[in-house]
C-alpha cells in the first residue's frame, strides 16, 4: 500500500502558485511594454516578421536622412552657384561698357581694377565651405581645398594679380543613397561648374598607322575604355563615344591626330589605365603629370574656364584692346553664364527629386509602422482581463491552500 504524504499536496501546490505568479509577471511585462511578444516562443511567426518591418522602417529612416541632408546641401551649393551668376553677370556688364570704346584707358584700367576684385569674390565662392567644414566643389576631396590661385605679373596690372586658377578637386562627388539601390549626388564638381567653354584637345601625332599592341584601357572623364590589342585609333575613338563619357572623339583631317572634345562645359580628365600608354603613344599625354594637368606640350588645347574668362577681359581692359574685350572676352562670359544657369537647373531638378523622395518616404514609414503594430502591439483590454483572471485565481487558491494545510510546525512538537 503506497503512503501519500502532505508533502507531495504542498509542492504541488507551490508549483502552480509559482507557475500562475509567472504568468501574472509576464502579463505584466507585456502591459508595460505595449506588446503582446516578450520572447520568440510567444508567437515566432509575428516576431520574425516584426523583426523584418524594423529592418525595413530603419533603412526608410536613413534614406530620409540622407534626402534631406542632400537636399540641405543642394541648397548650399544653389547659393554660391546663384552668387557667382550675379558677378559674372556683373563682369559682362563692364566688357560691354568696355567694349564701346567711349572710355579712355584710364577709365578701362580702373575697370580692370573692379573685374580682379570680383575675380577674387568668385573664387571665395568656388573655395566655399558648407555648414560641417567640407569644401562645397571639391567633389570627394572633400577635405581638399577646390580651387588653387595663382598669382603672378600680367600686362598693365600694378603689381602681382592672379593670373590662374587651377583645380584640385576630384570629378565625381559623393552620392547619397536615397531609396535601395538609388543614389543621388551630393553636389556638383568644380570642374564642371566653374568652366565656361568645351575643351578640345588635337594631338599633334599621324594616328594612321597607331594599332594598339596589348590589351589595356584609358580612363575618360571617369569612364573606363578598353582596348584590345590591333585596335586602331578609329576602333579607339567608336569606343570613347560609345563609352558614355561627355567627350566626342575624331580624328582630324587634315594631320590625322586623335582629338577630344567635351559634349558640355567642363574640364575633361584623360588618363591611361594601369599598364597602359595608349593616349602617350597618341601624342596626347606628357609621360608624367596628374590629370587634368598631363597633356602633351605639343598636343593643342582650346576652352577654358570662368575664370579664364575673367582673367582674359581684366588683361583686355589693361591693354586697353576694346576689339578683344567685345570678342573672345564677352564669349567666354556668355559661355559661363550659359553653363552656370545649367547646373542651376540641375541642383533645382534634383531638389525636386529629393522632395518627391521625402514626400514618398513619409508616406511609407507610417505604414511599415502599422504593419509592425498590427503584428506586436497588445490587446490592453483583453490583457487586463487575463490578468485579474490570474490574479483572483491564485488569490483564490492561496485562500484554499491555507485552509487545507492549516498544521504548523508547532502542531507536529507536541
Amino acid at each position: 500500500m503506497q503512503r501519500v504524504s502532505s508533502d507531495l499536496m504542498n509542492d504541488d501546490m507551490q508549483f502552480w502558485a509559482r507557475r500562475r505568479e509567472r504568468d501574472m509577471a509576464t502579463t505584466e511585462t507585456k502591459m508595460a511594454r505595449q506588446s503582446r511578444i516578450e520572447n520568440l516562443r510567444d508567437d515566432p511567426l509575428a516576431a520574425a516578421r516584426a523583426v523584418r518591418y524594423d529592418s525595413v522602417t530603419a533603412r526608410l529612416e536613413r534614406f530620409e536622412k540622407n534626402a534631406g541632408w542632400a537636399d540641405d546641401q543642394y541648397r548650399i551649393s544653389e547659393g554660391y552657384v546663384r552668387q557667382t551668376v550675379d558677378l559674372t553677370q556683373r563682369l559682362r556688364e563692364i566688357a560691354v561698357q568696355g567694349a564701346n570704346g567711349t572710355f579712355s584707358k584710364e577709365d578701362q584700367k580702373y575697370m580692370a581694377q573692379e573685374v580682379d576684385q570680383i575675380l577674387g569674390e568668385m573664387v571665395s565662392a568656388a573655395n566655399a565651405r558648407g555648414a560641417d567644414g567640407s569644401f562645397v566643389f571639391s567633389g570627394d576631396k572633400s577635405r581638399t581645398q577646390p580651387f588653387r590661385e595663382i598669382t603672378g605679373a600680367a600686362p598693365g596690372a600694378a603689381g602681382s594679380v592672379l593670373v590662374g586658377v587651377q583645380y584640385l578637386g576630384a570629378q565625381n562627388g559623393p552620392q547619397a543613397e536615397v531609396s535601395e539601390g538609388d543614389y543621388m549626388p551630393l553636389g556638383q564638381s568644380g570642374a564642371d561648374v566653374f568652366w565656361a567653354e568645351k575643351q578640345q584637345v588635337v594631338s599633334s601625332f599621324d594616328a594612321r598607322d597607331w594599332r594598339a599592341t596589348a590589351d589595356s584601357s584609358i580612363v575618360v572623364d571617369g569612364k573606363s575604355v578598353s582596348i584590345k590589342a590591333g585596335d586602331n585609333v578609329y576602333a579607339l575613338a567608336a569606343k570613347i563615344n560609345v563609352s558614355g563619357a561627355a567627350v566626342k572623339a575624331g580624328i582630324d583631317p587634315r594631320s590625322f591626330s586623335l582629338s577630344l572634345e567635351t559634349t558640355t562645359a567642363h574640364q575633361l580628365r584623360v588618363e591611361d589605365g594601369a599598364g597602359g600608354s595608349a593616349l602617350k603613344e597618341l601624342g596626347l599625354l606628357a609621360s608624367s603629370g596628374l590629370a587634368p594637368d598631363n597633356w602633351a606640350p605639343s598636343a593643342r588645347k582650346s576652352g577654358g574656364s570662368l575664370f579664364d574668362a575673367a582673367i582674359r577681359l581684366r588683361d583686355a581692359l589693361n591693354r586697353g584692346d576694346v576689339l578683344e574685350t567685345g570678342g573672345a572676352a564677352i564669349a567666354g562670359l556668355d559661355s559661363g553664364l550659359d553653363n552656370l544657369n545649367r547646373r542651376m537647373a540641375e541642383i533645382g531638378s534634383r531638389s525636386e527629386r529629393l522632395q518627391s523622395v521625402e514626400a514618398r518616404l513619409n508616406r511609407e514609414i507610417p505604414d511599415m509602422t502599422k504593419l509592425r503594430s498590427e503584428e506586436t502591439d497588445l490587446d490592453v483590454t483583453k490583457a487586463i482581463t487575463e490578468y485579474k483572471m490570474l490574479e483572483y485565481a491564485h488569490k483564490a487558491t492561496l485562500s484554499f491552500q491555507g485552509r487545507l494545510f492549516s498544521q504548523t510546525l508547532l502542531d507536529f512538537l507536541r
